[in-house]
């Protein structure tokens, strides 16, 4: 399914971890290991790929602006199937420059997959929902919908964590719609469906990050994402604001919902258990959630308890924050219980790829064998010369 040459994707990998350590290495086994583990991809970085995107999106705009000028006093400009068909020269396009040009996030194939995504995306639904006159639901249901099933395949075929993340959103998006237009008692439900089905989905993803490397950065980006919104599902503001605007309701400031003390607990238990996540089993995701989420639930309790002026409150937090954040690598700067303020190499695919194993294979696998007259042995205290015979 992957587009890309999986022995690149591993090589790319190998050279990215030596460049790390490359000075602990001997003079020249940096270049022996790239030459023994050769990437192919058409590359850039951050600042090209982004010159890349935007000069491919003009250069899309004013093709696909040019054959509009020509057909413009025919009427196949008002039929979806001729974007469509844009779409699919997009798409078409994006698959010559990945697998003839070698195109690995260089600005060119993102422009293209996003430009053809956008396309066979709005075409069909703008004509659908002119054509049957949906509702706000049924619109939404059909643009999550057909948002989630692209954005999969984009997702296993590119291995792009934007993708990811569009996919997994408009996935939850398609859920709410039809757990509200469908579901039972929706209204005092959904949260409860929402946090169920993040948090499965974030322990999936756990699992298939131990098996499946390539898709390691999507995987990362859906288990970031689906925390988060398995705390936004029980958040105090966002269950009652959003409850009360789905009811048609006007809640006064001293009003309460059912479950509020749920809700609450929701707010400020989950960062803490995040948190606590994080540092029973290292991971780092968990631990940068759980501090940005203390400030979210900081911000949700000084909404409706005015205890002290909004920026007061975030001013507190956000020093409490840096305090302790530099605490911690003050304490940490030595390695105790485990944890360290250092930035960890480990934390990568060596043990996957078994990286160690093939570079040294790669390196010396091709030696020269030393000759039949050369060998030692013979002492009577196991050989290297010590009875004198070579």
């Amino acid at each position: 399914m992957i587009i890309y040459n999986t022995t690149w994707l591993k090589n790319l990998i190998i050279q990215d971890q030596m460049k790390k350590v490359q000075q602990d290495l001997q003079p020249g086994e940096l270049l022996s290991i790239l030459e023994k583990h050769p990437v192919g991809f058409h590359s850039s970085n951050l600042f090209m790929r982004i010159g890349l995107f935007v000069v491919t999106n003009i250069l899309t705009s004013f093709a696909f602006g040019f054959v509009s000028l020509i057909l413009s006093n025919t009427q196949l400009l008002e039929s979806p199937t001729y974007y469509i068909f844009l779409g699919l020269i997009s798409y078409t396009a994006l698959e010559i420059a990945v697998r003839v040009y070698h195109h690995y996030r260089s600005g060119v194939d993102d422009a293209l997959l996003w430009t053809a995504g956008g396309l066979l995306i709005m075409a069909p639904y703008v004509y659908l929902d002119m054509k049957y006159n949906l509702n706000n639901v049924a619109s939404g249901l059909l643009l999550s919908g057909m948002i989630s099933i692209l954005a999969i395949y984009f997702t296993l075929r590119f291995a792009d964590m934007l993708m990811a993340l569009l996919s997994f959103c408009a996935g939850i998006t398609f859920v709410f719609f039809a757990w509200y237009e469908y579901g039972f008692l929706p209204f005092a439900t959904m949260p409860f469906l929402i946090m169920i089905l993040s948090s499965a989905v974030y322990f999936l993803t756990r699992n298939l990050y131990k098996k499946h490397w390539i898709y390691k950065d999507c995987l990362r980006m859906i288990q970031l994402a689906s925390l988060l919104i398995t705390y936004a599902a029980g958040n105090y503001f966002i269950v009652r604001e959003l409850g009360s605007m789905m009811n048609d309701v006007t809640l006064s400031s001293d009003q309460g919902i059912p479950f509020g003390w749920f809700f609450w607990l929701w707010t400020f238990g989950i960062p803490l258990i995040y948190i606590g996540m994080g540092l029973k089993n290292k991971e780092v995701i968990l631990l940068r959630s759980g501090l940005i989420l203390v400030a979210i639930a900081a911000f949700t309790f000084r909404n409706y308890y005015h205890v002290l002026p909004i920026e007061m409150v975030l001013v507190i937090v956000g020093v409490l924050l840096l305090g302790i954040s530099y605490g911690i690598m003050r304490y940490l700067k030595t390695p105790k219980h485990g944890f360290t303020a250092e930035e960890l190499e480990g934390d990568q695919l060596l043990d996957q790829l078994k990286v160690e194993s093939l570079i040294v294979s790669g390196t010396f696998g091709d030696g020269a064998t030393a000759p039949e007259g050369t060998r030692m042995g013979g002492g009577n205290f196991g050989g290297g010369g010590a009875s004198g015979n070579f």
